[in-house]
């Protein structure tokens, strides 16, 4: 013992001062460990490695760096002396050695397991009259460990999902027909809220396969979200997300893969979806999905969606009319009326998309009909037609001459009598 704690207070006055000092042409003294690479100089400190050409160097003086200290005087201290290892511990601290610290501190409770000092030191708490380590607490607790986090083990479950279906939607893209049908099966078994993050990383995938199997993934997550609207956190970010994928499934080229993205959106109910595909009929830059966004309304057939598709069958219209602009007009208030619906509660805010600004430009002359016009006016005629039970076909002008006489009053009343409806049909369950 004696040997040991004159070793230890002899080296307690040693400092970082033994450490390799280079001096450099420039007359900078940096400090560390030395190593002679032939045409290059490597200095390793405590923030990493320098190099240095031999020509930047003007001189060496070699020492001992702190961890060779901390090695010397470790090797002199036996197993059980928990005074000598305490001592070390402390002079770790002091000289920037975290982890000796630490390391020198279980030490000492391998030698005496009731050390207070080393056992706060490692963040112990006595727990019953018992010491535990943090790690024994969280297991006491009932948490996992997991990429060096401690969590919940339901957390810890969904992550280890997560991490399964990556690698699922990895091998739904692979050419066997046989293990990419086995491995979409597998992604439709793990858990609901494990799905969003790896789904939707993959939809924009470049293999159909795996595009196809995001797709499945987020339908089965946005199912889930609707059928636990009010026991689901975040459920505002989930929204926000659905409307993002909105515009995604819109713009998928593969028909097959699209049919699947827009089955998908509508999972989460299409009082949610519709708010989402209503702003996308207005706002999508491709005529295409414009289009699509109308026809998929129209399945949903909700009077809310008139206005919205009122004011994009106007957009369209005046596309033709675009040269010689003499002033620009709001048309917000002329055809999207804002009906807030009290009764839903699920997604405080919004309560609805706020109705979309648009602003168009008056012109006095025509130009030449942009290509998709006449697609896209006739699928607006036929979804208005559906919805309303009006023939007016594509042309726009009478469309906007029986909205502007009475149809924004059919409207109002049709949207009441489709809420009423949907209470009593939710008081008869």
């Amino acid at each position: 013992m004696k040997h040991s704690l004159t070793t230890l207070a002899l080296a307690l006055v040693a400092t970082l001062a033994f450490a390799d000092t280079l001096t450099t042409t420039d007359g900078r003294k940096l400090e560390g460990k030395v190593k002679d690479l032939g045409d290059e100089i490597v200095l390793e400190g405590k923030l990493g490695s320098t190099r240095f050409k031999k020509s930047q160097v003007e001189k060496i003086e070699y020492g001992k760096t702190t961890l060779d200290l901390y090695g010397e005087k470790a090797a002199a201290l036996k197993d059980d002396d928990a005074k000598g290892h305490w001592a070390l511990a402390k002079w770790c601290k002091e000289s920037g050695l975290e982890a000796e610290y630490r390391k020198e501190a279980g030490k000492v409770i391998g030698a005496e397991p009731n050390h207070e000092e080393a056992r706060l030191a490692l963040g112990h708490k006595q727990v019953a009259g018992q010491w535990m380590s943090p790690d024994e607490i969280h297991v006491a607790n009932g948490e996992v460990k997991r990429n060096g986090d401690w969590m919940t083990a339901d957390e810890g479950a969904r992550l280890d999902a997560e991490e399964s279906a990556r690698k699922c939607l990895g091998e739904a893209g692979l050419k066997d027909a046989a293990k990419a049908d086995a491995a979409v099966v597998a992604l439709l078994k793990l858990r609901q809220d494990s799905l969003l993050g790896p789904c939707v990383r993959s939809v924009a995938s470049s293999n159909k396969g795996t595009r196809l199997a995001a797709w499945k993934g987020l339908q089965r997550y946005f199912v889930w979200t609707g059928a636990t609207l009010h026991a689901v956190r975040n459920l505002q970010e989930r929204f926000d997300k659905l409307g993002d994928l909105t515009s995604l499934a819109l713009r998928e080229k593969d028909d097959d893969v699209r049919a699947v993205a827009i089955e998908a959106t509508r999972g989460m109910g299409d009082e949610y979806a519709r708010m989402w595909y209503q702003k996308r009929v207005i706002e999508e830059e491709s005529l295409d999905a414009r289009r699509r966004s109308a026809r998929v309304l129209g399945e949903m057939g909700s009077a809310e969606s008139v206005p919205y598709l009122m004011a994009a069958f106007y957009t369209v219209y005046m596309e033709v009319r675009a040269t010689n602009a003499v002033q620009s007009q709001d048309i917000t208030d002329s055809f999207v009326d804002f009906f807030p619906d009290p009764t839903r509660t699920a997604i405080p805010t919004p309560l609805r998309i706020e109705t979309p600004k648009m602003s168009v430009q008056r012109v006095q002359t025509t130009v030449a009909v942009p290509e998709g016009f006449h697609q896209t006016s006739a699928e607006f005629g036929a979804v208005l037609q559906k919805l309303t039970g009006q023939e007016f076909g594509d042309d726009y002008t009478p469309w906007n001459k029986w909205y502007r006489t009475g149809g924004k009053d059919w409207v109002k009343k049709q949207i009441e009598a489709e809420r009423e409806a949907k209470v009593k049909a939710a008081e008869g369950k």
